[in-house]
């Protein structure tokens, strides 16, 4: 997922200066703050946003509930901002998170936001204003971060975040099945952690491919579009089993250690036929010669013999081999 080099270039460049005279120029003072939204769109522009799954080249990407993001700029009720969990490689040629505009109200200063203990690893959970679970509040994404008060019995006591100062320092009720501690996520074995990230790869099966999109599908969501693009699945499956990785396929390729067999939930890397020496797609390996990937607008999340994907088996695929006009690469995150 990615705007043209040329236009996102220019775009930041503008967007870094002050817009008008009512602006409030903020580059300077890195401000960080938090998502308290389940689901917000960074946009190219502001005051935009998806009307559906279709190609859309104003879509950045999707930033979830907890997640960090530096203010540069606002421009009346959005801010321009830095998602700096996101990590892209700049035409400046330097690590930086994706940069983009979404509602002003979707933020929480970090420094009144408790720092996250647990992530979400189901595909939706629900937050219960009450300790009987009979009051739905927020319904969190996976991918979320949010801070634990208790880990003990089913229903975990969580702070609560709001853009509307609704739950903002409130505590709610999550099931303890819905979410993982991040200290445990670190604790696993290797091959368990490979699995962790599988498990949430599985569960985004049959997803809409939305360009731009990190976020698993909700049909009781209509107003919010949601979905992923190839290198969303990847990121958010990494997530949810609590790694952090860059964003788009292009970035992920260069962050990841070369391997010469993958191994499950490493990574499968296609470079753009027009621009060989750039990644333009990625497959997450499941093993056994099969993967997961998001495969393009119009389609869904679906999983694939690498056979029948790229046209031989993973015996028979080697790193730097060329098929259909694309380099193939294998890398890894874990050991």
């Amino acid at each position: 997922m990615r705007s043209s080099a040329v236009f996102r270039l220019l775009l930041t460049a503008y967007y870094l200066l002050p817009v008008c005279a009512g602006c409030a120029s903020l580059a300077s003072s890195r401000d960080l703050y938090v998502i308290a939204a389940p689901v917000e769109h960074l946009r190219a522009t502001p005051g935009t946003q998806p009307r559906s799954g279709a190609h859309d080249p104003d879509q950045e990407t999707q930033l979830l509930y907890g997640e960090r993001a530096r203010l540069l700029k606002t421009q009346g009720a959005f801010a321009y901002v830095e998602a700096v969990e996101q990590l892209e490689w700049t035409h400046a040629n330097r690590w930086q998170g994706y940069p983009g505009w979404l509602p002003f109200v979707s933020l929480q200063p970090l420094a009144s936001s408790p720092p996250p203990t647990a992530v979400v690893t189901t595909k939706w959970a629900t937050v219960w204003t009450d300790r009987n679970a009979t009051r739905a509040g927020l319904q969190l994404p996976m991918g979320s971060r949010l801070s634990a008060i208790s880990t003990d019995g089913p229903l975990w006591p969580v702070r609560l975040l709001s853009p509307t100062g609704e739950y903002h320092g409130a505590s709610g009720w999550i099931s303890s099945g819905d979410v993982t501690l991040l200290r445990d996520l670190r604790r696993l074995r290797v091959a368990d952690r490979r699995q962790a990230v599988l498990a949430a790869a599985h569960a985004l099966l049959g997803d809409p491919y939305f360009w731009g999109g990190r976020s698993p599908f909700s049909p009781s969501r209509p107003e919010r579009v949601t979905g992923v693009d190839c290198s969303g699945l990847v990121n958010l499956s990494y997530r949810a089993a609590g790694l952090e990785i860059p964003r788009d396929a292009h970035e992920q390729y260069l962050r990841a250690r070369r391997v010469t067999t993958p191994k499950p939930a490493d990574l499968i890397f296609l470079s753009d036929p027009h621009q060989p020496q750039r990644i333009s797609h990625v497959l997450l390996y499941l093993g056994q010669g099969w993967v997961i990937e998001g495969p393009g607008t119009g389609l869904a999340v679906h999983r694939i013999e690498v056979a029948s994907r790229l046209g031989r088996p993973i015996d028979d695929l080697q790193a730097g081999q060329q098929v259909e006009g694309r380099t193939v690469t294998f890398g890894a995150y874990l050991p």
